[in-house]
């Protein structure tokens, strides 16, 4: 039953791939100052390791509940680039910890998006998301990739394009996604998309697309799940429900949706009924652990919230 994990950062259309073009950027200060605004302790963060430890090794003792730092503290300006790395990778090792307790073992692929981990900036971060598999871009931040493991030879990359990398780990072909706004905002533009990478998919050997996830941009809860079914001609199923967004890592907390200001289900997958059933699925918020004085506080280090998809090949 593997597990996989995504979660996009908001990066720019920049073509540095740097950890600049992903420091502070709009949404993730809109997205900081929304969850700010409450006021109230809510976010639990786990106890994680140092570097010299493998970021899935299982920390044992209990969560701190913490609140959000104050509204502005992810403003431009007030992290430089070593200090918002430090964030993205605390936010790893955190996010790690969480699947662990959630699913009982860690995942097989942690997928960043909107991040290029072969760039420079990002090097000394892979002892904290996991072994790089592959990074790929098509030359932007924003339209990079990052799949992250702890075994490598178990994963193997079945192509990338504009918004969208394959992996095919163990038995399943899983699709990562940042669908561009021009495509999401239309049905046969977003059927094509899909079409495009199923068949290329099919063309190598490897069969139909099993997974998809990622930031879809869909305009709403069931469109990913009708245009990927129309475009692999079998039916697709949603792993989220029409409920709230309840984060693990959130206490007594409820979300309208996985964006800035929790309204829109951007961040989403749907699986193939006919090749996969769902076990559990989960979402993290976009927080992060920050020191702010002398106590521990919350801070948003993107828009996306995450997403953990456990599946299962049915036997035919």
């Amino acid at each position: 039953m593997p597990i996989f994990f995504y979660q996009s950062l908001n990066a720019s259309c920049a073509s540095d791939r740097g950890i600049a073009a992903t420091n502070s950027q709009r949404f993730t200060r809109a997205t900081h100052n929304f969850q700010a605004a409450s006021g109230t302790d809510w976010r639990l963060a786990m106890p994680v390791a140092g570097p010299q430890v493998p970021p899935s090794v299982p920390v044992h003792g209990p969560a701190q509940l913490v609140g959000s730092a104050p509204q502005g503290h992810m403003a431009k300006g007030n992290h430089d680039i070593n200090s918002f790395l430090s964030m993205v990778e605390g936010k790893a090792r955190d996010t790690h910890q969480h699947l662990v307790r959630e699913f009982g073992r860690s995942c097989d692929l942690l997928v960043y998006g909107e991040m290029d981990a072969s760039h420079g900036d990002w090097h000394g971060s892979r002892v904290h998301t996991g072994q790089l598999v592959c990074a790929v871009s098509t030359g932007k931040a924003c339209n990079s990739f990052s799949v992250h493991a702890n075994l490598s030879a178990q994963h193997e990359p079945l192509g990338y394009g504009m918004g969208w990398v394959a992996v095919r780990s163990g038995n399943v072909n899983v699709v990562f996604v940042h669908v561009p706004n021009s495509i999401a905002k239309s049905d046969d533009k977003t059927v094509r998309f899909y079409q495009d990478i199923n068949q290329r998919l099919v063309a190598a050997g490897k069969g139909a697309i099993d997974l998809v996830m990622g930031d879809t941009n869909q305009g709403g809860k069931d469109f990913t799940r009708t245009m990927v079914s129309r475009a692999v001609g079998s039916v697709f199923a949603n792993a989220h429900t029409e409920k709230g967004i309840a984060p693990i890592d959130a206490h007594n907390r409820v979300f309208g949706g996985t964006n800035s200001n929790a309204q829109q289900m951007y961040d989403v997958a749907v699986y193939n009924t006919a090749t996969l059933s769902l076990g559990r699925h989960a979402y993290l918020s976009q927080g992060a652990t920050v020191s702010h004085g002398s106590q521990n506080k919350a801070a948003a280090i993107t828009d996306h919230m995450g997403l953990a998809v456990e599946v299962t090949r049915r036997q035919i």
